[in-house]
């Protein structure tokens, strides 16, 4: 709840106040928990999802959102330039590598419109470094096996299901792909290091938290400690 009412929250940021005919790619849409709150506010909403079950339940959902089953690295169903907004917050945690990333990123900025947005969300190493390898007492195996380095960035294989990241390796990627930084925020912060305590607050204490986190987003000295990141980026052709 924490992450998606941050993410929200900066999405209407760029949202005009009629989104009418405003047209939105929810690439890696799962069950369309974006896809409909968008399409709630008036955008025309495009949603890509891989897998066949979470399709059939935003399906079955209404067809306020347009659906198809697609690879977030083959758009090739979608035309050029169609969208104002593309929202990519699931495949880039699931592509391993630079090269995978950049074949998705590249297909989100050639569907995306000349100064359109890309909102790309990626998790981060270091939540996982505090988590599952020490938390979990795993990280001294993993070191040995050269899952780890020796600065303590994860190396993932392709038999990993994500991949992680910290904003370095964003901004090289970035730089690679030619997308401009607009925007870059932590959506849900220590959220995911406290579920249990947020679980038990009260209403009124959990809303001061996702008002502490909407307001320390940005922090430089906090955004790459959380568990994600939210890079919104601009498309120049």
């Amino acid at each position: 709840m924490v992450e998606f009412r941050v993410s929200m929250h900066y999405i209407k940021q760029f949202l005009p106040e009629n989104c009418n005919g405003l047209k939105i790619l929810d690439l890696g849409a799962a069950t369309g928990r974006y896809s409909f709150a968008l399409a709630e506010l008036g955008c025309d909403v495009t949603a890509v999802e891989l897998v066949k079950h979470n399709l059939d339940i935003l399906k079955s959902k209404g067809d306020a959102v347009k659906a198809f089953q697609g690879n977030a690295k083959d758009l090739s169903f979608l035309p050029d330039n169609s969208f104002d907004i593309t929202i990519n917050f699931g495949p880039l945690y699931h592509l391993i590598g630079d090269e995978e990333k950049l074949i998705a990123m590249n297909e989100a900025k050639r569907v995306t419109k000349d100064g359109g947005l890309i909102f790309n969300a990626y998790v981060m190493n270091d939540y996982c470094i505090l988590t599952y390898c020490f938390e979990e007492d795993r990280i001294c195996n993993l070191m040995e096996k050269g899952f780890i380095d020796d600065s303590f960035h994860v190396r993932s294989d392709n038999e990993e299901l994500y991949d992680y990241m910290r904003v370095d390796d964003i901004d090289r990627l970035n730089k690679i792909a030619g997308l401009e930084r607009v925007k870059i925020f932590s959506p849900d912060g220590p959220s995911d290091y406290m579920r249990p305590v947020i679980n038990k607050m009260s209403e009124e204490s959990f809303e001061k938290f996702v008002d502490f986190q909407m307001k320390n987003a940005e922090r430089p000295d906090l955004i790459g400690a959380g568990s994600h990141i939210v890079d919104i980026v601009r498309v120049h052709k």
